[in-house]
């Protein structure tokens, strides 16, 4: 594994700010590049991959009513787009990366060859994914950030 790839490399979140538009994400791509370049940072922009059809369950997927899943079903992408996505990070010099939401995008990750993988902070305990993840041997970026965390003391 190359460990030097995360040697001075500044991790720039895309997100689902293209809003489901490959237009938008090729635009954002180019303005993080031109940052990075203006900058003379090694920047990698970072992806969400999401297997909408699995990841939300088929009762809750035309709930236009709740917020999450409405956000999810909008920013919906499609495998081809994905892939565009990661062509179009890498031509314009930045390391692409994701954060895969189930395991049918760990392997996108892995059929895209991206150097690396991001677990979010929601799926920091999906043990099941982390495993899945694991076997890829890709290096890893764990997120603890945006999830609640308790501490339990016992006596």
């Amino acid at each position: 594994m190359n460990r030097d790839i995360f040697e001075d490399l500044f991790v720039l979140e895309m997100t689902n700010n293209h809003l489901g538009k490959l237009d938008r994400g090729i635009e954002i791509v180019r303005q993080h590049a031109k940052i990075a370049r203006f900058n003379n940072v090694r920047a990698a922009i970072k992806l969400q991959f999401r297997d909408v059809d699995n990841f939300v369950h088929k009762d809750f997927r035309a709930r236009a009513d709740i917020r999450y899943i409405n956000r999810v079903n909008e920013n919906e992408t499609l495998e081809g787009k994905l892939q565009g996505a990661g062509r179009v990070v890498r031509g314009s010099g930045c390391i692409p990366l994701a954060t895969p939401f189930d395991e049918q995008s760990v392997d996108w990750c892995v059929e895209f060859d991206l150097p690396i993988i991001k677990i979010a902070s929601a799926d920091s305990n999906d043990w099941l994914l982390i495993e899945k993840i694991s076997r890829t041997r890709k290096p890893v970026i764990v997120s603890f950030g945006g999830r609640r965390s308790r501490t339990w003391t016992t006596w």
